[in-house]
């Protein structure tokens, strides 16, 4: 596949990435320093530990409490977390807490600057952490991506990647190539209505990744909008199980493909 046929999938992150609600809760993780930059690790139980490992790729929002309580419900499934800050400190929450309402964040001016960087920071990330934590030969790897998070996910699941699965919630910044690069099994959980992973993106991806046989899964929710499986609003009981679900379906999607019989 040459650049000039290369398509857009999904793409780049919008005001609707912003979008969403602030969760609230307490992290039982903590935030590590791997190679200077900052990482979230949470840690399973040891009479739960599975030896696995998750990445987490965040959205715009980087680093918080939602990405928090999500990796902790991850650690909490037997995993080891790792999350990446790949805006090093510069996430949207240093500037507000209601970025689509205040006039005083600029969020294109921002999303330029972290466009490029943060996925070869992540790139970066990844090596540092094979080095740390891919020393024993059973430990598995595993990677989550929302939104922001999709193109780190895909380049996991390539050959060049470290990852046996990987699962994304409603992308961006995602190509053609990132598909066709994809050699593991990949799971996404969307919004039935996206402006940026629109239903003929869905068909494209779809017929990509059975074009080359590859495993996937592919979920749908009606109702909900782009961010949702990160930045729900809990008090609509659909929402939250919709959110709930999503999670559900990425632990299930890992520990399957993971578990010592499909390794």
């Amino acid at each position: 596949m040459t650049t000039t046929e290369d398509r857009v999938l999904a793409k780049p992150a919008e005001l609707c990435c912003i979008k969403g609600s602030i969760h609230s809760g307490e992290q039982k993780g903590t935030i590590e320093s791997i190679n200077g930059v900052d990482t979230y690790v949470s840690r399973p139980s040891p009479e739960n530990a599975n030896n696995n490992v998750i990445l987490y790729f965040p959205d715009a929002f980087g680093l918080y409490i939602n990405s928090f309580l999500i990796m902790d419900s991850l650690a909490a499934c037997g995993y080891l977390v790792l999350g990446v800050d790949y805006f090093l400190g510069d996430a949207i929450l240093k500037y507000s807490k209601t970025p689509l309402n205040d006039p005083n964040f600029d969020f294109q001016a921002w999303k330029g600057k972290h466009m490029k960087s943060s996925h070869e920071i992540g790139e970066r990330w990844v090596k540092d952490v094979k080095a740390i934590y891919g020393k024993d030969d059973k430990t598995k790897f595993a990677c989550v991506g929302y939104c922001w998070g999709a193109q780190s996910v895909c380049k996991q699941l390539s050959k060049d990647g470290i990852c046996k699965a990987g699962a994304v919630a409603h992308p961006s910044f995602m190509m053609e190539s990132h598909i066709y690069g994809v050699e593991e099994p990949i799971f996404f959980s969307v919004p039935n209505t996206d402006t940026l992973f629109s239903p003929e993106s869905r068909s494209r991806t779809i017929e990509i990744l059975t074009e080359r046989n590859k495993d996937f899964n592919l979920q749908i929710f009606s109702k909900v909008t782009h961010g949702f499986a990160a930045r729900a609003f809990l008090e609509d009981p659909y929402e939250r199980w919709a959110k709930e679900q999503s999670f559900r379906s990425f632990v299930d999607w890992f520990d399957h493909w993971l578990s010592k019989e499909s390794a």
